[in-house]
């Protein structure tokens, strides 16, 4: 096939030859044309294989990267999916910390007021003791008085009214009273 579209070039080298020009031998036709279907014979022959095997595998690679972007793509947006749906319940589980955080701050508020209501109630049943305890002791004190009071007016009363004889009478009296009750 590539000979007849040979010789048909040549023929149409000639009829322009005819028209004035210098026509070209056939050896000057074919050797150029043998030596072009040995080149071409040769590439096909020894450089269409490397050519073929580099587009191959250039091709597996382009695929594989095409391959391997899709599935980087898959995995992004399924990233974004689940982003989206956190972000999508970000709200939901915002307004469950404020519940939370509520919650726990009137827990911590009720366990405030009972400790405040029982240190309150330590407090003022501490105050009633020591108000009683100074009670007491005032009392103490004024029992105390009174005696030293009553003590020191028996002994002038007794310094008054009593002589000399009646205190030995007396003394002796409360020595009889001690020996027999011995």
């Amino acid at each position: 096939m590539m000979i007849y579209r040979l010789l048909a070039l040549a023929d149409a080298w000639a009829s322009s030859a005819a028209a004035g020009e210098h026509a070209p031998s056939i050896t000057q036709l074919f050797f150029p044309a043998v030596n072009f279907l040995i080149f071409v014979y040769l590439l096909k022959r020894y450089l269409m294989p490397f050519a073929r095997n580099y587009f191959r595998s250039r091709r597996e690679g382009i695929l594989e990267a095409v391959q391997g972007a899709a599935a980087e793509k898959a995995r992004a947006e399924e990233t974004v999916r689940n982003y989206q749906a956190q972000l999508d319940h970000l709200d939901e589980g915002a307004k469950k910390i404020i519940e939370s955080l509520r919650a726990d701050g009137q827990r911590e508020k009720a366990k405030l007021l009972a400790e405040a209501e029982e240190l309150a109630g330590r407090i003022k049943a501490d105050a009633n003791f020591l108000a009683d305890q100074e009670v007491k002791a005032a009392r103490q004190q004024v029992r105390y008085e009174i005696s030293r009071i009553a003590q020191e007016a028996a002994e002038k009363t007794l310094q008054l009214h009593v002589s000399s004889a009646d205190q030995e009478r007396l003394v002796g009296e409360i020595l009889v009273q001690v020996r027999e009750g011995r």
